[in-house]
């Protein structure tokens, strides 16, 4: 290297001191270092001239034109840090024929698992006889896993279309649907609302076709629908509160009575039971979502109003999921394999929920009534025992 080129070099302002220069005007700086690792992270710590939020918008701006994705978290005693990440994630297309596709196949197997249990097989037609529940369960799907995509999409996060999971041969035909997130959210706001849209806008379409399906399914006793002398128990899908109230609500009685009658949705008698059976499924679903335990809805949630305190909530609730499933199994309910999985997916698939970008805005009051709200959701959509025996009287 020639002699002017070195000069030029020297003279050249490190990284370090470029993204100081940055932050100068809205942090007091008090401290900063590079922390070496995968990624090059350098770290500012200091008091801000300005609110979070306020800092956070500029600081993005600022450092994506050098390459960096900016982090901002509380630091101590009153203090904030400032993390310089190098790299931006870029929104980029996905393929939406793969999307398409799996929402094809998903819906084929919906049908498949919502087919009569009476009919020929040899008819055509007995194959749309499983369209109502498919129609119905991906409705209530489809409307959560949109509302996750629309509301991300206006708060600029990186999200994929929906991925729809077929699943043959199970008594739903899907495990659902997945949203790929591309990078951290931006901040509590957007983890809070896009947690916050999934489970609500699945509750609107869920409860509206429970209603409908309960109207058109028959109520009585297991002796009155099947011969008892070639079984001596029958499966029943259990209640939620929520499920009770509509039970009530449509046939005007608290079901199952102590008489053991209740609503019977798989009897060809019962029309309107696929439609009802899969609003219960839909509403099971959002219980599960709405459990607080790392990104799961319920997970995005907690951390939005919590922080890293939701962490300590999400043990808490695998260990009460574990404890149920045990339970179950003790008393010997074939519901039990549910609890102990989720317990096992929630350890597995990781019980903390990482933090936001801006992981120092506040969600204000009205997303912590909305919070205390989808509590009341949660509690009112959980099966405790999603799988009930009843005795074939």
């Amino acid at each position: 290297m020639d002699s002017a080129r070195l000069m030029e070099s020297v003279r050249e302002p490190t990284v370090v001191e470029r993204l100081r220069q940055q932050v100068k005007d809205l942090m007091a700086v008090e401290r900063a270092e590079v922390r070496q690792g995968p990624d090059r992270v350098v770290a500012f710590v200091g008091r801000l001239y300005d609110t979070p939020d306020a800092v956070f918008d500029r600081l993005s701006e600022r450092f994506a034109t050098l390459g960096y994705t900016a982090m901002l978290s509380e630091a101590k005693e009153g203090a904030h840090q400032v993390l310089a990440v190098r790299g931006v994630v870029r929104r980029r297309g996905g393929r939406p024929w793969v999307n398409l596709l799996l929402f094809a196949a998903t819906v084929l197997s919906t049908m498949a698992a919502g087919l009569s249990a009476e009919g020929d097989p040899s008819n055509p037609l007995w194959y749309l006889s499983g369209l109502p529940f498919a129609v119905a369960l991906m409705t209530i799907l489809l409307a959560h896993e949109l509302a996750h995509y629309f509301v991300a999409r206006r708060y600029g996060s990186p999200v994929s279309l929906p991925y729809f999971v077929p699943m043959p041969l199970s008594i739903l035909g899907t495990m659902g649907a997945v949203i790929f997130q591309r990078a951290p959210m931006r901040d509590r706001k957007a983890l809070f609302d896009i947690g916050i849209a999934g489970p609500l806008a699945g509750l609107i379409v869920a409860i509206p076709l429970l209603i409908l399906g309960l109207m058109f399914s028959q109520v009585g006793r297991p002796s009155d629908f099947i011969d008892i002398r070639q079984t001596g128990e029958v499966y029943q899908e259990g209640n939620s509160l929520i499920y009770l109230a509509a039970k009530y609500v449509v046939k005007g009685q608290v079901l199952p009575d102590e008489n053991g009658e209740d609503v019977w949705l798989s009897l060809p008698e019962s029309p309107g039971g696929p439609v009802a059976f899969a609003a219960w499924a839909g509403l099971l679903v959002t219980a599960l979502n709405l459990l607080p335990i790392g990104q799961l809805d319920g997970g995005h949630v907690a951390y939005a109003l919590l922080g890293r305190r939701a962490w300590k909530l999400a043990y808490v609730m695998i260990g009460l999921l574990g404890v149920l499933g045990l339970y179950l199994a003790v008393i010997g309910n074939p519901a039990a394999a549910t609890w102990i999985l989720w317990a096992v997916l929630g350890l597995f698939l990781g019980p903390r929920h990482p933090p936001p970008l801006n992981d120092a805005s506040r969600v204000g009051r009205r997303r912590v009534a909305l919070g205390i709200v989808l509590v009341l959701v949660l509690i009112a959509t959980f099966v405790p025992v999603p799988l009930v025996v009843v005795p074939a009287r």
